[in-house]
C-alpha cells in the first residue's frame, strides 16, 4: 500500500509539472503571434503570423527592445507596467 501511494504521488507530481509547463501563462497573442508574459516581462512567440495589411498596431519599446503587434490599450498597459513607450505602426 505504501509503495502504491508513493508511485501515485510521483505520477501526480509529474503530471503537475507537465501541466504547469503547458499552461505556464495566460494571455492571447498579438498580431504577430507573440506576447509578453505580464508576470515576468518575458516576450516570446508561439505561432508567428504575417501582419495583416492595413491593420494598425502599436510597438512597445523598452530598454532598446521593440515588440510590435499590440492593440493600443495592451501597449499602454505594458508601458505602465514595464516603462518604455508605445508607438503606432
Amino acid at each position: 500500500m505504501r509503495r502504491f501511494l508513493l508511485v501515485s504521488l510521483c505520477m501526480l507530481a509529474a503530471m503537475s509539472l507537465f501541466l504547469a509547463d503547458s499552461y505556464g501563462h495566460s494571455g492571447g497573442t498579438n498580431a504577430e503571434g507573440c506576447h509578453t508574459n505580464r508576470k515576468t516581462g518575458d516576450y516570446h512567440c508561439h505561432n508567428s503570423k504575417a501582419p495583416q495589411p492595413g491593420r494598425v498596431t502599436y510597438c512597445h519599446e523598452v530598454n532598446g527592445e521593440r515588440r510590435c503587434g499590440y492593440a493600443k490599450q495592451t501597449c499602454e498597459d505594458l508601458k505602465s507596467q514595464f516603462g518604455g513607450s508605445c508607438r503606432r505602426e
